[in-house]
C-alpha cells in the first residue's frame, strides 16, 4: 500500500487552514470565545466552536459548512477542473439526537453524489484501506477523504451531559468541532498532474477493540498493540506520533499500554502531538484531522528535527474500533512555495534563534490616506444652530418618557416546566467573520509579543530561553494569520503609540514579513511616534536589530536621515547596533539638537573601539556641562567607564544630573562618598532607579534610607529588592515589607560601615562576576553590573547583551572571563 498525499485541509476553532493548525496552537492563539451554551444551573457549558459559523445546532448543515472548508483547501492543490470526478470517502459520526441517519446520508451526498460513508474516528483508517484497494485495482487514480463532526449544538451537548464522566478518571477535552480532508492519489496520477506531494501513507490498519466509550470494560490494548506490530518496519524507531493520547482515560491508557509492549518500535523520546488536547474533542473527525495535522506539522518543520519524516497516526471510535496508519511527510525549505501543497500556500518553517522575513500569500500594505477633520458638534453650537435642535430633542424625550407605559406582563404559568439540560443563550454568542477571526489572532499574539519583550528585559535571565521561544511562536502565528496579517499589525501599532513595548512588537512583527511594503509600514509608523518618545526609538531599534532580512540597512539609513527626531534616533540606534554607523554619522548625531538623537549618538560612540572613540571625548565632556540631565548622564557614563572616574566628585556635574548622579556613585564611588550621595538623595523624590543604584553602591550606611522607602506603597517592593541586593535574603519573604525585620537582620550581620557589600558579602570582582553569571538577574541588572565592572577594571570595550539569548550568553561569558582574570 502506498498512497501519495497531494493536498490537506483542516477547519476547527483553531483556524481555517492546515497551516493555522500548525502555528496557532503553538502560540496559544486565539483564546476560545466564551461558550454560549448554558446548563440547567445557569452556568456555562465549556464548548469550543468556530466563531465564523454561528452556533445553533450541530446538525448536518453545520457539518457540511465545516467539511466544505476543508475540502476546498485540499482540492486547491489540483489544476482547475480536475477535481470534479474524484470519488469522495466521508467519515461521519454514528446517528445521534439531532443527526439522524437520513441527515448523515444527505451530508455525504452533498459532498459527493456517490460518496462512500464510514463511521467514527477510526473510520478514516478503514477508508484509507478501501481507497488503496480501489486504486490498486485501477478504479481511478485519486480519492478525497473527508472527516467531520461537531458537538457544538444543544442536542449534542445534552446527550453528553446524560452520560457524565467519572470524577475519578482523566477528564476529557471540552466538546469541539472540526473537519479534515486528505487528497490522495497513486504515484502515476500525481506525476500526470504534476503536483508536488505532501507525503505518503505507507500502511493503514483497523480492528475492533474490547473497551468502548459506552461500557466499562477494562482497557487491555490488545487490538492497538496488534495493529502497531502489524505496520511495516520503518528505517528506524518511530520518532513522531499523532493521536489521542491526552483525550480521555480510555485512549490515554490504550496508548500507554501499547507503547509499553511495543517499545522496540518507538523512540524513547518520540515527538507526540494530540490535536484534541489543544482544541477540544473532535469525535468522528479525529482520525482524518490527526493525519492531516501530522503531515502539516512535519511539512512545516514544527516538530523537532530529530522527528524525521515518518510518523504514526491513530484514533479510537466511540464503538471501540481502533485505527492506525504509518506515513511520511515531505519537508520543504523555509519560504518556498510548493505547488499543490495545502492550497499552494508557501511552506513556512518556525523561527529559531533569529527573526527572518518569510514570504506568504498576503495583501500588500498601502498607507491609508490622511483624513481631513470635518466640523464637529462644537462648530454647530458656536453658530447657534445646535441650540434649537438640542431643545427639541429634550422636549421629545420628555414626551416619550411621559407616555412610556409598558404592556401588561404575560400570565405566569401554573406549573414550572423542567429546565432543559442545555440551552443556547443568543446574547452570549460571539460571531465574527473569518477576517475578524484572523485579526483577533494578530491582536492576541502581538499583545503577547509586547509582554514577552518586556520580560526579556525585566525578567530573570534564566527565563530567557523559554521567553524568547514563546515570543518567536507568537511571531510565527502573526505571519501565518491570513492575507491581511501585515495590514492588521500596522494598524495595531498605529493604535499603540503610548507603549514602547508595543512599538517593539509592531516593529519586529512587521519585519518578519518579506517585501518592501513591510519596511514601508515600519518607516510610516516610526514617523507617527510622539516627538518625545525616546523609549520608543530604543525599542524599535532593538526589535529590528534582532531581525535578519534584506532591506534593513536601507531602512536604517532612511530613518537616520529623517526630519522626525524619534525616527532619526531609531535609525541612529539601529545603525550603530548593526555596526553600520560611520564616524561622520556619530558626529552628526552628537551635534543634533534633539536629546533622543544625541543619546543615540552617545551609545554609538560607546560601541566604537577605544582608539576611534577618543576623537569624540571632548564633545562628550562638553555635553556633560551643557546638555539636559539625561544627555549629560549618558555622556558622563561613557567617560567614567573610559577611565575618568574623578567625575563622580564633580559637585557641579552631580547637581546638574540630579538622581542620574546616583549611577555615577555606583560606577566609581567609594563608601566615604555616602554623605554626598545622601545629601543628593535628600533633594529629590526617590525612584526605583535611585533605589537600585544606591543598593549597588553597596554602603551599609544607606540601609536606613532604603528602609524608609518601605513606607511608600509605590516603592515598597523596589525598596525590598534593593535591600536584598545589598544585604542578601536575610529576611523571610513574608516579612520583606516590614522595616523592623530588616533593621534586626542588618544589625545581626555586623557589617563594616567602611566596606562595600553585595548580597551580604564583601564586594569583590569575584563576587560581582559570580552574581552576573548566576542567571538570577534581569538584563537591566546585568547591564548595570557589567558597567560597574568595566569602570573599575578599566575595560572600555562595550558588552552587548541585548541580542537573542544564545548570542548574549556568549558575549557575557567572554566578558566575565576577562573580568575574572583581572580580579
Amino acid at each position: 500500500m502506498k498512497l501519495t498525499v497531494l493536498g490537506l485541509g483542516l477547519v476547527s476553532p483553531a483556524g481555517a487552514s492546515a497551516r493555522d493548525h500548525v502555528f496557532f496552537p503553538r502560540a496559544g492563539a486565539p483564546p476560545p470565545p466564551p461558550s454560549p451554551f448554558i446548563g440547567p444551573d445557569g452556568r456555562r457549558i465549556d464548548a469550543r466552536y468556530c466563531p465564523w459559523i454561528r452556533p445553533s445546532q450541530a446538525d448536518a448543515g453545520r457539518l457540511l459548512a465545516l467539511a466544505r472548508g476543508a475540502v476546498a483547501e485540499a482540492l486547491a492543490a489540483l489544476p482547475g477542473g480536475d477535481a470534479a470526478g474524484i470519488p469522495r470517502f466521508v467519515v461521519t459520526p454514528a446517528p445521534r439526537p439531532g443527526l439522524p441517519e437520513g441527515a448523515l446520508s444527505e451530508l455525504a451526498r452533498s459532498l459527493g453524489p456517490a460518496a462512500q460513508r464510514f463511521t467514527g474516528a477510526a473510520g478514516a483508517f478503514a477508508a484509507l484501506a478501501r481507497i488503496a484497494e480501489l486504486l490498486a485495482g485501477g478504479a481511478g487514480g485519486a480519492a478525497l477523504l473527508v472527516g467531520v463532526d461537531s458537538y457544538v449544538g444543544v442536542d449534542a451537548l445534552a446527550e453528553r451531559r446524560r452520560r457524565p464522566e467519572s470524577p475519578w478518571l482523566l477528564a476529557p477535552p471540552p466538546p469541539s468541532e472540526g473537519a479534515g480532508a486528505l487528497l490522495v492519489a497513486s504515484a502515476k496520477q500525481a506525476s500526470r498532474w504534476g503536483v508536488a506531494a505532501v507525503g505518503e501513507i505507507a500502511a493503514s490498519r483497523h480492528a475492533p477493540g474490547r473497551a468502548t466509550d459506552e461500557d466499562d470494560e477494562p482497557v487491555d490494548a490488545a487490538a492497538m498493540t496488534a495493529l502497531l506490530r502489524s505496520l511495516p518496519a520503518a528505517a528506524g524507531p518511530i520518532q513522531a506520533v499523532f493521536g489521542q493520547g491526552r483525550a480521555g482515560a480510555l485512549r490515554c491508557r490504550e496508548w500507554q499500554f501499547t507503547t509499553a509492549r511495543c517499545a522496540e518500535r518507538l523512540s524513547p523520546s518520540y515527538f507526540d502531538r494530540c490535536l484534541e488536547a489543544e482544541i477540544g474533542e473532535l469525535g468522528a473527525a479525529a482520525g482524518v484531522m490527526g493525519l492531516a495535522c501530522a503531515f502539516a506539522t512535519l511539512r512545516h518543520g514544527a516538530a523537532p528535527a530529530e522527528a524525521g519524516r515518518s510518523f504514526v497516526a491513530w484514533a479510537i471510535s466511540r464503538d471501540g474500533t481502533r485505527g492506525i496508519a504509518l506515513g511520511a511527510a515531505h519537508r520543504a525549505g523555509a519560504g518556498k512555495v510548493a505547488a499543490g501543497a495545502e492550497g499552494a500556500l508557501p511552506v513556512m518553517t518556525p523561527l529559531s534563534g533569529a527573526v527572518i522575513a518569510r514570504g506568504v500569500e498576503r495583501k500588500a500594505f498601502v498607507p491609508p490616506p490622511v483624513e481631513t477633520e470635518e466640523p464637529g458638534d462644537e462648530a454647530w453650537l458656536e453658530e447657534g444652530a445646535g441650540e434649537v435642535g438640542a431643545a427639541a430633542a429634550i422636549a421629545a424625550a420628555s414626551i416619550a418618557a411621559a407616555n412610556d407605559v409598558a404592556p401588561a406582563l404575560p400570565e405566569l404559568p401554573r406549573e414550572s416546566a423542567p429546565a432543559p439540560l442545555v440551552r443556547l443563550d443568543a446574547g452570549r454568542v460571539t460571531e465574527v467573520t473569518l477576517a475578524g477571526f484572523y485579526a483577533s489572532v494578530v491582536d492576541h499574539c502581538a499583545e503577547l509579543v509586547a509582554a514577552l519583550a518586556r520580560d526579556r528585559v525585566e525578567g530573570r535571565r534564566s527565563w530567557l530561553p523559554e521567553t524568547e521561544a514563546r515570543m518567536l511562536r507568537q511571531i510565527d502565528a502573526i505571519v501565518a494569520a491570513g492575507p491581511r496579517a501585515l495590514i492588521e499589525v500596522a494598524a495595531l501599532w498605529e493604535r499603540w503609540m503610548d507603549d514602547p513595548w508595543k512599538s517593539f512588537a509592531g516593529a519586529i512583527s512587521l519585519a518578519a514579513f518579506a517585501g518592501d511594503d513591510a519596511l514601508a509600514a515600519i518607516h510610516r509608523a516610526a514617523h507617527l511616534l510622539p516627538q518625545d518618545a525616546e523609549d520608543h526609538a530604543i525599542a524599535v531599534a532593538e526589535a529590528l536589530a534582532l531581525v535578519e532580512r534584506p532591506g534593513l540597512a536601507g531602512l536604517a539609513r532612511a530613518l537616520s536621515a529623517s526630519a522626525h527626531p524619534i525616527a532619526r534616533a531609531a535609525g541612529v540606534n539601529l545603525r550603530s547596533m548593526r555596526g553600520e554607523l560611520p564616524l561622520e554619522g556619530i558626529g552628526a548625531a552628537l551635534a543634533d539638537e534633539h536629546d533622543a538623537v544625541m543619546r543615540a549618538g552617545i551609545l554609538g560612540c560607546e560601541r566604537l573601539p577605544p582608539a576611534q572613540r577618543a576623537r569624540f571625548v571632548e564633545r562628550l565632556r562638553e555635553m556633560c556641562g551643557g546638555a539636559s540631565p539625561a544627555v549629560a548622564w549618558s555622556a558622563a557614563r561613557v567617560l567614567v567607564i573610559g577611565g575618568e572616574v574623578e567625575l563622580v566628585r564633580d559637585e557641579a556635574l552631580c547637581a546638574r544630573l540630579g538622581l542620574y548622579a546616583t549611577e555615577l556613585f555606583a560606577l566609581a564611588g567609594e563608601p566615604g562618598d555616602w554623605p554626598r550621595l545622601e545629601s543628593l538623595l535628600g533633594r529629590h523624590r526617590p525612584t526605583r532607579a535611585a533605589l537600585s543604584a544606591v543598593a549597588r553602591f553597596g554602603c551599609p550606611a544607606s540601609a536606613e534610607w532604603m528602609i524608609q522607602q518601605l513606607d511608600d506603597e509605590a516603592l515598597a517592593d523596589d525598596a525590598a529588592e534593593a535591600l536584598r541586593t545589598l544585604f542578601g535574603p536575610v529576611v523571610e519573604e513574608a516579612r520583606e515589607l516590614e522595616a523592623g525585620a530588616w533593621r534586626e537582620a542588618i544589625a545581626a550581620q555586623r557589617l563594616d560601615p567602611r566596606g562595600r557589600y553585595l548580597g551580604g558579602r564583601a564586594l569583590s570582582i569575584a563576587v560581582a562576576v559570580e552574581e552576573c553569571a548566576s542567571k538570577r538577574l534581569s538584563r537591566i541588572a546585568v547591564e548595570a553590573r557589567v558597567d560597574e565592572l568595566r569602570a573599575r577594571l578599566r575595560l572600555p570595550d562595550a558588552v552587548d547583551v541585548s541580542g537573542f539569548w544564545a548570542r548574549a550568553e556568549v558575549n557575557l561569558a567572554a566578558f566575565l572571563k576577562v573580568a575574572r582574570s583581572r580580579g
